[in-house]
């Protein structure tokens, strides 16, 4: 696999640090990066690569056409979002060519890490997790299957769910909410249900 490396001025350093990290890795392919980047990774780890003009002066554009020819499998540029390029054109070119010829591209060493572990040999990408056969998305806990409803205690049982209350008839419904208080209640002429003859107020 040939992989195009470029990094602004501003991100040497995180490119420094990424091929550090993927150092073993990148040994195994073929390594193509402006003439600035390329420079420095060949000084600092000694790696085999081929170097082009320095992007301002056409190396995006040459990099571009190597994309074109299909010759690049995958770009890593780590551009620099609060840097001003006079080269900017360029660099939206290459962008817009490696999405019109469908390669992998990595902007930053986080998708770097992840687009070059998936198109590692020997290595296929991530799928999600299947159960039985199917496939589970991440929403389904794994112990679903074997989870139960706990056994109803002798207080859930005594006690009608709403759906049996719901299936009786008006008739049983009006009964219980019409039913005589079991503990006779005063009010301001006298006790409900005692069969009392209500009192009532003398005039003053």
């Amino acid at each position: 696999m040939r992989i195009a490396l470029i990094a602004h001025d501003g991100m040497k350093t995180m490119m420094v640090d990424w091929v550090d990290r993927q150092y073993g890795e990148l040994t195994r392919h073929e390594l193509v990066a402006t003439e600035s980047t390329g420079a420095l990774l060949a000084e600092r780890f000694g790696l085999a690569v081929e170097q082009v003009a320095s992007g301002p002066l056409g190396g995006d554009q040459q990099i571009g056409a190597m994309i074109v020819d299909h010759r690049v499998d995958l770009m890593i540029f780590f551009w620099d979002p609060m840097g001003l390029h006079p080269h900017s054109p360029d660099v939206q070119a290459l962008m817009r060519l490696a999405v019109l010829q469908d390669i992998p591209m990595a902007l930053n060493p986080a998708s770097a890490d992840r687009v070059l572990r998936s198109l590692s040999p020997g290595r296929r990408p991530e799928e999600p997790e299947t159960v039985g056969g199917h496939r589970r998305t991440p929403s389904v806990r794994p112990d679903a299957a074997r989870r139960r409803t706990p056994a109803a205690g002798p207080a859930t049982a005594a006690r009608p769910s709403a759906a049996a209350a719901a299936r009786r008839s008006p008739a049983s419904r009006w009964a219980d909410t019409s039913a005589a208080p079991s503990v006779p209640r005063r009010g301001p002429w006298g006790v409900h249900g005692s069969g009392r003859t209500p009192t009532v107020p003398s005039e003053r």
